[in-house]
Formats: C-alpha cells, structure tokens, sequence
C-alpha cells in the first residue's frame, strides 16, 4: 500500500538550517558594514575635489566670458569656499559652495587664485582636499589649466 505525499512535506526548512543561514547573513553584515562607511568617505572625499574642481572651471570660463578677472576664496576653516569681485571684494551668493561633512580644503596658495579675462591664472597653486579617506589635489597651472589628482 502506498502512502498518500503530504504537500506540505519538505516545503519548508528546519531550525537548524534557519540558524546556518541567519548566522551566515550575519558574519556577512559584519564584515560589510566597516567597508560600507569607507566606502562612503571615500565617495565624499572625491565628490568634494570634483566640486573645488568643477567650481574652478566655472570661475575660469565667467572670466573668459565676462571678460573680467574674479577671485577664487577659500574660508578659514576651509569648508567653505566661493568666488568674488577682486575689485571690490564683494562675494558672487550664487557661488557659495559647502563642502561635504569630514572633508575640508586643508592647504591652498597663500594668496586667493585669480582667473584673468585670457583664462591664465594667478598665482597658480594647489588645492588639496583632505577627508578621512585620504587626500586629492586640485591643481591650477599659470596657464589656467585644472587638473585633479589622487593623494
């Protein structure tokens, strides 16, 4: 005599599988979570150089255009930068810009960079954005060429 399959007969799992799996999710999670942070300062620190550096472009290409010089200010703290009239010292609001929490301009030119009508800058220098993943450089050549570099 056969014996009628119960449908609900390996259909689901056992305690002990449970337990496998819950502690194998979890050894995962662990060891997860410590590159995950990392991972988002790193991602931090880059933003942060790609935004002095896109912000440099724009000042090169306003002076360019508008034929004019501006000035490229970086606050004391270094979190906060934005450009303004060399001339009269008054900031531009519209470039006010913050850069990310952990992340901070921790060296630049001694005197606040200019860019000219022809695009050149001067003095030319180096920004370096500094976070606790490391560091990059934003750098600016008398030419006015910007480039950005890790470390």
């Amino acid at each position: 005599m056969r014996r009628a399959k119960n449908p609900l007969w390996k259909a689901g799992f056992t305690l002990v599988e449970l337990v496998f799996a819950a502690a194998f999710g979890s050894a995962v999670l662990v060891s997860a979570v410590p590159q995950l942070n990392r991972m988002q300062q790193a991602w931090a620190l880059w933003g942060g150089a790609r935004l002095v550096e896109t912000s440099l472009q724009w000042g090169r290409m306003y002076a360019v255009t508008a034929n004019t010089s501006v000035a490229f200010q970086v606050s004391g703290d270094g979190r906060r930068y934005c450009w303004v009239d060399p001339a009269s010292g008054s900031e531009y609001e519209e470039t006010v810009r913050y850069l990310p929490p952990q992340v901070s301009i921790s060296d630049k030119p001694a005197r606040d960079l200019r860019f000219f009508q022809k695009g050149n800058a001067a003095p030319a220098g180096t920004f370096v954005i500094q976070g606790e993943a490391g560091t990059w450089r934003v750098i600016v050549n008398p030419a006015g060429r910007i480039r950005i570099q890790k470390g």
